[in-house]
């Protein structure tokens, strides 16, 4: 039982890391207005709780579609922050020059 605990705290702060680094190597990337379409965090058979964000944008004059992931240490956490993004709250993302398909969301209540 205690590797499960640490199996779910090493994803979590995996996945934190790698967004993380994800928005560093972003920075200079220009940002846009994205929509949220839905969300939701299942309940997961392993791991921490990943609560997920389907949205759309508008980049160079075309709408794309993508979405985003946020690790939790609780499901409870993972579905309340989900319930924030129903369809329609927009938030900012920001979209890779040359490659508007490719974006990466901002987490957290500064980026709604």
């Amino acid at each position: 039982m205690a590797g499960l605990f640490i199996d779910i705290f090493l994803e979590y702060f995996f996945r934190v890391l790698v967004h993380g680094l994800n928005l560093v190597g972003s920075r200079k990337w220009p940002s846009a207005n994205a929509t949220s379409l839905s969300a939701d965090c299942p309940l997961a058979t392993y791991g921490c709780a990943v609560a997920t964000v389907y949205y759309e944008y508008a980049a160079d004059g075309e709408k794309y579609g993508d979405t985003f992931s946020v690790p939790f240490l609780s499901r409870k956490t993972g579905e309340d922050y989900a319930a924030l993004f129903t369809k329609g709250v927009q938030f900012k993302v920001r979209v890779k020059p040359g490659q508007p398909a490719t974006s990466i969301a901002l987490w957290g209540p500064s980026a709604l």
